[in-house]
């Protein structure tokens, strides 16, 4: 006789949930119900657990951003934990990895322009005591971002059961005004899934005026929603970067090429020694350099310059996180900056 594993039973119970909220992050309650054939409360209790625990958070964010790269931190010896504590505190800071090989650090940035940006690579890192150098990758393109990777923890019929995202009512006003907006996005950037009736309480409007606002930004692309999950929980336990070389002529393949590999959770090309960068998860430290050899073989041409895993996270999308990739809270808040046009999300 087979003896279920308790642990594993909840651990599969936990994934599902998660992946039906990466197709649809605002999903009721009741609709998760109804695509998880499962009762709504026992979901709610779920997640509230996972969330308390750190496992996975949902983030509504503004998807453009108009200044994003990623830098590489070399910091004055044993002061590698002091400098990411500093750039956690950093408005400009979205992601911060401790890694292994040629450099301590690698930093995701997004800034409201280019002129902050440099500002921020120049003045603040280049006036630290704690960093010796600092390389930036500008970016000139996202390819693959992190809210598009999926879990695939549910069968096919099982993801086409989840509700998307219904359109804006007709009657909903076409433009949301900017207080109104600043106030959504302050609140679903600290948790995705802020009822309405929360948000409209702290911008004094209705509850309707909120939803219709929420409905309104997110078809035009200007507020998105993405549910992350810690990667120690997820069976793709190992996080690495590759610093790649790829001929001119193969760049726009990439778009396609890269978003069939599951590994790949964010590919931006830059305007740098190394014309794209990649964050990758995979299954067991074997496989960053099974990868390289898929990556070599799949992109004609295509070699990687270096290649670092991160042995510890410390910030994704403004939480902070332990040595397991749990969330243990929020980095200092700052409102997102102004949409533009430059994407960034690992």
């Amino acid at each position: 006789m087979t003896i279920s594993n308790p642990d594993s039973l909840r651990r599969d119970s936990d994934l599902r949930l998660i992946h039906a909220l990466q197709l649809e992050p605002r999903a009721s309650w009741t609709e998760l119900g109804r695509a998880l054939a499962t009762d709504p409360v026992a979901l709610a209790r779920r997640w509230a657990r996972i969330t308390d625990e750190g496992l996975a958070w949902i983030t509504g964010q503004r998807r453009h951003f108009p200044a994003v790269a990623i830098v590489e931190i070399e910091c004055a010896q044993g002061k590698a934990a002091e400098t990411a504590s500093f750039l956690a505190d950093e408005e400009i800071v979205r992601t911060i990895d401790h890694t292994s090989g040629g450099r301590d650090l690698v930093a995701v940035v997004a800034a409201t322009d280019l002129e902050s940006l440099s500002a921020f690579v120049i003045d603040r890192l280049g006036d630290q005591r704690l960093i010796t150098h600092a390389r930036t990758h500008l970016v000139t393109e996202v390819l693959v971002e992190g809210s598009a990777w999926r879990l695939n923890a549910l069968s096919e019929s099982e993801a086409q059961r989840v509700p998307r995202a219904k359109p804006p009512r007709p009657r909903a006003a076409r433009q949301v005004p900017a207080d109104l907006e600043t106030v959504i996005v302050r609140e679903l950037y600290r948790d995705g899934r802020t009822p309405i009736g929360d948000i409209a309480a702290q911008a004094g409007v209705s509850n309707q005026r909120v939803a219709d606002a929420i409905a309104t930004l997110r078809h035009s692309g200007d507020l998105v929603f993405r549910t992350d999950v810690a990667r120690s929980y997820t069976g793709w336990p190992i996080n690495a970067w590759y610093f790649v070389q790829v001929p001119a002529s193969s760049i726009d393949r990439l778009r396609s090429t890269l978003s069939r590999l599951a590994e790949v959770r964010l590919a931006v090309t830059t305007a740098s020694r190394y014309n794209l960068v990649m964050s990758l998860w995979v299954r067991d430290l074997a496989d960053v350099n099974r990868f390289e050899a898929l990556l070599e073989k799949v992109l004609a041409g295509a070699r990687i310059a270096d290649r670092a895993v991160v042995i510890r996270p410390a910030v994704h999308l403004g939480r902070l996180l332990d040595a397991r990739g749990f969330v243990t809270g929020l980095s200092s808040f700052h409102d997102d900056p102004a949409p533009s046009r430059s994407g960034a999300g690992q």
